[in-house]
């Protein structure tokens, strides 16, 4: 969900592209961010990458 965050994608793209509902899609976005103690997706990316939760040089699918 990271990657697909950092690569713009929207909860409806990430939901299709995962099988799962908008809404679970909207849900799992909601707990990273709260995982994060972030308040937006910016931060939360930005968090995700110093923590090491994303590594940017990966390539992503």
């Amino acid at each position: 969900m990271l990657a697909l965050l950092s690569d713009g994608k929207s909860d409806k793209q990430i939901a299709r592209r995962l099988g799962i509902s908008d809404l679970t899609a909207r849900k799992h976005r909601a707990n990273l961010l709260k995982k994060a103690n972030a308040s937006n997706v910016c931060e939360l990316l930005f968090v995700s990458i110093v923590s090491g939760w994303l590594d940017l040089s990966e390539e992503q699918p």
